[in-house]
């Protein structure tokens, strides 16, 4: 090293400044493990597809192709696995984060659109079902193919699985292969009876909280945003009266969700406290994906007259609003893995920024 380096101090402070960025354009060239996951329609064959890019939207890809009807999709870290729901909300899957190793985790029943009719009769919490197809005779469906999964969640600390069940209007879970499958209602307290009874559930998102042991969900129906600890017990209502609460996701204490309805993206403390309007003006907001590394958020929105949608970013405070990827065709969920290094675009500002603060000193 020239050691008149040392006798002109704000030279050194250059030199090293210049190294640690060149350092870190270079990391962001090498890495890019940070993923955007979705679900969306493929145009030439009419199935549904699950998708993945780099977090700043590049290296678009295709990994599980060929899906009939899939929903909601949920990513498990720990394991480096995702699960979602497909087959016209009959089937939990299961698969490795590159697509591989595909695998059916639980398999229940649902008639296509048209196909035939199915009736439902519960007693003593257990219900049965007989389906009708529009040509061919009835079939008895034990409970356990009545799982009807229309949202899903995953609670890694106890390697469950969560999904809200549209036939019975109740949660269920069952471990990571599907075995063990429980029910748990969520009874509501009628006042002034002060008794409790079944709550008819529409849950649209829900999310596990796996610190405090809860599960919260956004209600379609109810218009509210509820939470009740994983058995079903001691149910809440956190935010009430929001039309239509949609998307839900829970990080660091804190709670995000959108409204479809008035175009709006919120977020407050994890018991509806100091609600706070974090981005207004959107086109039905329709599932929410949180970075706390990078303080970023990230979300879909539906164009439902032209069946497209986008992936959007902006800080954890809703500024600098921002598309990641257009054009998407019917999109219907939203996780990320924020596992690793991240593919960051390197941007020339923080050379500039850099050189400025170290010539002020």
């Amino acid at each position: 090293m020239n050691y008149q380096y040392w006798k002109q101090p704000h030279l050194l402070l250059i030199l090293i400044a210049i190294m640690l960025i060149s350092n870190h354009l270079d990391t962001n060239h090498a890495y890019g493990k940070g993923k955007l996951y979705w679900i969306e329609r493929d145009g030439e064959t009419l199935q549904d597809k699950i998708v993945r890019a780099n977090l700043n939207g590049s290296n678009i890809e295709n990994v599980v192709t060929g899906l009939q009807a899939a929903g909601d999709i949920t990513l498990d870290l720990r394991n480096r696995k995702m699960y979602w729901i497909t087959d016209y909300a009959s089937i939990i899957q299961s698969a490795n984060l590159d697509g591989s190793n595909i695998e059916n985790v639980i398999t229940g029943f649902s008639f296509r659109p048209g196909e035939g009719k199915l009736r439902i009769t519960c007693q003593n919490g257990k219900c049965e079902g007989i389906a009708t197809p529009k040509d061919g005779k009835p079939i008895k469906l034990p409970h356990e193919k009545l799982i009807a999964p229309i949202c899903i969640a995953i609670d890694e600390n106890k390697n469950n699985i969560y999904w809200g069940n549209d036939h019975l209007d109740i949660f269920q879970s069952s471990n990571l292969d599907g075995t063990n499958i429980e029910d748990f209602e969520i009874r509501e307290l009628i006042v002034p009876f002060n008794i409790r009874m079944k709550q008819w559930l529409h849950p649209i998102n829900i999310e596990i909280d796996s610190d405090t042991s809860k599960i919260y969900w956004t209600d379609g129906l109810a218009s509210k945003i509820q939470r009740a600890n994983l058995d079903g017990s001691d149910p809440e209502d956190i935010i009430t009266d929001m039309r239509t609460a949609y998307a839900l996701d829970l990080h660091d204490e804190m709670m995000y969700w959108s409204n479809t309805v008035t175009g709006k993206i919120f977020r407050a403390n994890l018991n509806g406290d100091k609600t706070e309007t974090l981005v207004t003006g959107l086109n039905f907001p329709y599932d929410i994906a949180l970075d706390l590394r990078a303080g970023k958020m990230y979300w879909l929105e539906l164009d439902w007259q032209f069946e497209t949608g986008r992936i959007r970013q902006s800080n954890l405070d809703g500024t600098d609003v921002r598309d990641i990827i257009t054009n998407l065709n019917s999109p219907s969920g939203l996780d990320l893995d924020t596992e690793g290094p991240y593919d960051v675009t390197p941007s020339s500002n923080k050379l500039t920024t850099t050189w400025t603060n170290v010539k002020t000193q």
